[in-house]
């Protein structure tokens, strides 16, 4: 029997990555979409 797959994700942000919403806005520095929260991917926007 194989252990189920860890979502880390989902640990550190309680939500898997598929469930986050992104607004049309994207960061100056990384071009990344910004999150919900007002993230992007670099950490430059928030």
């Amino acid at each position: 029997m194989l252990e189920e797959e860890i979502d880390t994700h989902q640990e550190v942000y309680g939500k898997k990555g598929e469930d986050v919403k992104y607004s049309d806005d994207r960061c100056p520095i990384c071009n990344s979409r910004i999150d919900e929260l007002g993230y992007c991917a670099c950490g430059a926007v928030g």
